[in-house]
């Protein structure tokens, strides 16, 4: 039996430290401050719409349009906390250190879950052009 390298340990450490607490800082320091009316206008935006109807959660349009009304509602009571609506095994909430939207469900006929990001970010809505 050979020894194994003792700097083999090394080779799957990351070249830079990684500070948790670094990257939280700088979101919170970059952090937008909407307004309730952009609030409003980008999760009631189509791309929003768009990309809601197209995830297969296993529940209706209607009832994905109404978690986002109620996240709405939730968030500009308070926009300093995230918010999550569940129906089921899905679920549909609002990440405001990032102000993304993101959506939780368990895959039709698969045991595993499927948890994706909107890429229609708050930023990118009040960066598009009118």
């Amino acid at each position: 039996m050979s020894n194994p390298d003792a700097r083999f340990h090394q080779l799957f450490q990351p070249k830079k430290p990684v500070n948790l607490d670094d990257e939280k800082t700088a979101l919170l320091a970059n952090r937008l401050t909407p307004t309730e009316e952009q609030i409003t206008d980008w999760l009631q935006s189509p791309q929003i719409k768009q990309w809601l109807t197209k995830l297969p959660m296993g529940i209706t349009n209607n009832l994905k349009m109404e978690a986002v009304n109620t996240i709405i509602k939730n968030v500009i009571q308070n926009p300093d906390k995230d918010c999550r609506v569940q129906f089921g095994s899905a679920a549909i909430g609002v990440d405001v250190l990032r102000w993304q939207l993101w959506a939780s469900y368990k895959l039709p006929y698969a045991s595993g879950i499927k948890a994706p990001d909107c890429l229609y970010t708050l930023k990118k809505y009040l960066d598009a052009p009118d």
